[in-house]
């Protein structure tokens, strides 16, 4: 509590520390910018116009780019931002999350080098291309891995610009959220519509070196904040409440089925996104990529460790977290509580620090709150209940202070649990500010006017690993629409020349509409019931899930051979929707329509069906899968045409 006291006291003096600044911030963020235009410039002199070049960069791309644009489109601002931050809100069982990277480098090491052999034999550009030529599906399996690269892509592009706006807010002050996000989308639309795939690619080598170098000095920062690696140990054991040291973390949220799950199918799922295959098709060789699967699971694992959790945790001891347990008041009372309460605290009555009355700015209603932070849990005493009971003999008030003595000592209901009001965007507690809140209060204080141009540059990494992966799935969403839906349904003529200039349409259209979801999800309302919208992790986790029911269909084609075409369509088809009605997006849309009967008891259905956590792809692919073997075996169909072909080569 004490160095809760100090950090917030020296606020005021690290925000002068800021300012005096001055210019720097803009001039690093404009020459960075400004750096990342001129790539994109350099990559469309060196391009041959033509579309394979535009979207695959001619497929000569070397192990050092390869690895490093296959490391920034995998690790974001989810990394830079969304992991800390839940690592902030849950403790160290969130770390068990850095399984999920060398599981991801096996895919690249497997599903990569076969993906780009098939590729480079038969000239695929997209996923659609190679699941569509294999199946004989020129229909139904075309248009559903596109929807699904659609689906996967729309959020991790919304959440990078929300990243660009966080980050800008954090920087320059209330009010420049909508700048920033502007800003950061359309740079990237911008040097992405101009030099394609070899201009993401040179981008994504510079934002990789920046994302690597970023998380691991931002890491071992955190361990100079606090004077070095013993005080940051004792820090972390003497000042988190145990619920952050051990599993399921302070929501409940993370017990054992949800981090396996995760580990293993989120993180298989992400690397079979549109962006990655691209990535597997623009290498150079097999080679190239076994490589790169190597260093990538050595150095992304070693940025997680190193980086993400002792941001996280250290987080944690700078700002500890809000914990609460809240009984609802009735309106008639919650006036009269109010004013018990503070004619009480005023004449200096024995009220327990951690009791308060909150009211709802939005009607009379009220809540009776027993609150604290982090380990500075206190006692709900007999001696409390009296003094709290003799504020109102409302029998409903009365009422409420018996069923939160309840809470606070019997219940095994786990409190709510919320941000520090200092780590806050625009005003509102904020779990994915917590890196930036750190860099720009602590670092200043640690190593005055150089720690605040540190923490410049470092938020200028977070920048990079927001815009490297945005880049990638517009490019890749392009690339999709445009090959997958026009060539294939609109315009099967069309040249080369008109598909290049309609996919640059795509990147503008689908950049416009993630921003305007950014715009639309700063809503207040909306902020505050539902996280999906307000936490970056949340918002990847969600788009992992969907690109994850493209896992059967490749392993399928990869390495068993034996499915067939309708299996596959009814499989994936089934899967998408399963992950739509068990993920946030159909209580959101339920929400909208108003809770109509029908669709409110769908909901509830869905809701008790969820025995214990797991990661949405688990419930999609509890469904694919099965309907994918099953409808295989009762088809009576010819094998998939590609079967021999991919097998020939596969050998």
């Amino acid at each position: 509590m004490n160095m809760m006291l100090l950090w917030a006291q020296t606020d005021d003096a690290l925000a002068s520390s800021l300012n005096g600044l001055g210019a720097a911030p803009y001039w690093v963020l404009a020459c960075y910018l400004l750096l990342l235009l001129g790539l994109g410039i350099a990559g469309w002199l060196k391009s041959h116009r033509d579309e394979e070049d535009y979207y695959l960069a001619g497929r000569r791309q070397g192990w050092i780019v390869s690895s490093l644009t296959i490391m920034a489109t995998f690790f974001s601002s989810f990394a830079m931002l969304g992991a800390p931050g839940m690592v902030y809100r849950e403790g160290v069982v969130f770390a068990l999350f850095s399984l999920n990277v060398p599981v991801a480098g096996l895919c690249v090491y497997l599903f990569g080098a076969r993906i780009w052999k098939l590729g480079q034999r038969f000239g695929y550009v997209t996923p659609g291309d190679m699941v569509a030529d294999y199946y004989g599906s020129r229909v139904s399996l075309r248009l559903l891995v596109a929807l699904t690269g659609f689906l996967y892509a729309i959020p991790y592009v919304v959440m990078q610009i929300q990243a660009g706006g966080l980050v800008s807010q954090q920087l320059f002050g209330p009010g420049s959220f909508e700048v920033g996000a502007i800003v950061l989308a359309a740079i990237t639309m911008l040097y992405i519509m101009i030099g394609g795939m070899r201009s993401v690619a040179w981008t994504d080598l510079v934002q990789g070196i920046l994302l690597i170098v970023g998380m691991l000095v931002a890491g071992m920062a955190m361990i100079l904040v606090f004077g070095g690696l013993g005080e940051f140990s004792q820090a972390i054991t003497h000042d988190l409440p145990d619920s952050s040291l051990t599993a399921p973390g302070n929501t409940g949220t993370w017990a054992w089925p949800m981090v396996l799950s995760l580990c293993l199918l989120a993180s298989s799922g992400s690397m079979v996104q549109p962006a990655q295959w691209m990535r597997y098709f623009s290498a150079n060789s097999v080679t190239t990529l076994r490589r790169g699967a190597v260093i990538f699971s050595l150095v992304l694992t070693s940025c997680f460790l190193f980086g993400v959790m002792l941001i996280g945790l250290a987080g944690q001891a700078l700002y500890p977290l809000q914990f609460s347990y809240s009984v609802n008041l009735p309106s008639h009372t919650a006036e009269k509580a109010t004013a018990a309460v503070n004619a009480a605290s005023g004449n200096g009555a024995n009220l327990p620090t951690a009791f308060s009355v909150q009211t709802n700015d939005t009607d009379d209603d009220a809540q009776l709150r027993w609150s604290w932070q982090g380990r500075d849990k206190q006692l709900f005493t007999e001696t409390d209940l009296a003094v709290l009971q003799s504020l109102n003999a409302d029998p409903d008030f009365q009422n409420a202070v018996q069923e939160l003595q309840t809470q606070v000592q019997h219940s095994q209901q786990r409190p709510a649990v919320a941000p520090n009001r200092l780590v806050d965007t625009n005003g509102k507690a904020d779990y994915d500010a917590i890196l930036v809140v750190v860099l720009t209060k602590q670092f200043p204080r640690v190593l005055g006017q150089f720690g605040a141009i540190f923490a410049s540059l470092l938020i200028v990494a977070i920048m990079a690993a927001a815009m490297s992966t945005a880049d990638s799935n517009l490019h890749a969403l392009s690339a999709v629409l445009t090959r997958d839906v026009y060539d294939q349904f609109v315009r099967p003529n069309a040249s080369e020349v008109e598909r290049v200039w309609l996919g640059r349409g795509v990147i503008v259209a689908a950049t416009l509409l993630a921003l305007g979801i950014v715009m639309v999800g700063r809503r207040p309302e909306l902020l505050g019931k539902y996280d999906l919208l307000s936490m970056i992790a949340k918002m990847g986790l969600m788009a992992i899930a969907f690109s994850a029911q493209l896992l059967p269909i490749t392993i399928d084609m990869l390495f068993l051979r034996k499915g067939a075409s309708r299996g596959a369509a009814v499989g994936l088809a089934a899967g998408l929707l399963v992950v739509f009605l068990f993920g946030p997006l159909f209580q959101m849309f339920v929400d909208t329509l108003g809770r109509p009967a029908p669709l409110a008891v769908v909901l509830d259905g869905i809701n008790a069906l969820k025995f214990t956590p797991l990661h949405g792809s688990v419930w999609g692919l509890a469904v694919n899968i099965p309907l994918f073997v099953i409808i295989s075996m009762l088809s009576k169909s010819k094998p998939p045409p590609g079967r021999e072909r991919f097998a020939e080569v596969l050998r």
